[in-house]
């Protein structure tokens, strides 16, 4: 048995839906799309979204920071899985250093390995035989990947949306000073 550690340490990655965003609408005739609105009640409420895309934008980068630092930790296990897969029933003995936590490492000698034992988060650790274990952390690697190229897309999708409405707010900001402005000339 190979107790590998953190090292393995990954509960199921979980496919991600896409974030569900309403499009911003670039306003291309301001005249027309203020017309009986009231100013400061359309920028508050432009704000309003513009802080909800800021928002939406934090938790994106986060995940995908998570993301990418649990991509490389499943590629290490997964390798490491699969090592031992090829070096199972050979009778060859390995040498092979694992992460007890961070940055604390044992060494270890492991001759035909059956089973490993893998972080499932919550400081749970489970036992599996090598071909369950190779199949969970391939899905988890792949989940994994698709996840983050679903993070990356939506993130540029909200930046879009962000500039978008910064136009937009600054739009309806100078339409708003040129009315009051050309009220004042008449008065």
């Amino acid at each position: 048995r190979v107790d590998r550690g953190r090292a393995f340490g990954m509960a199921e990655v979980e496919p991600e839906k896409g974030v569900t965003v309403p499009k911003a609408k670039f306003i291309d005739d301001v005249d027309a799309y203020m017309a009986g609105k009231d100013p400061e009640g359309t920028l508050h409420e432009m704000q309003a979204l513009y802080q909800q895309y800021k928002q939406i934008e934090q938790g994106l980068q986060q995940n995908r920071i998570r993301l990418g630092n649990k991509l490389p930790e499943i590629k290490r296990a997964l390798d490491t899985v699969k090592l031992l897969c090829d070096k199972q029933g050979s009778g060859e003995e390995l040498d092979m250093h694992f992460e007890l936590t961070d940055s604390v490492y044992a060494k270890a000698k492991v001759k035909d390995a059956e089973s490993v034992y893998l972080w499932l988060g919550a400081n749970v650790m489970l036992e599996y035989p090598l071909g369950e274990a190779l199949e969970l952390l391939q899905t988890n690697h792949k989940n994994c990947k698709n996840n983050l190229a679903t993070n990356q897309g939506d993130l540029a999708f909200v930046k879009d949306n962000i500039t978008i409405t910064e136009v937009s707010i600054a739009r309806v900001y100078n339409w708003d000073v040129k009315k009051r402005k050309e009220e004042g000339e008449k008065k």
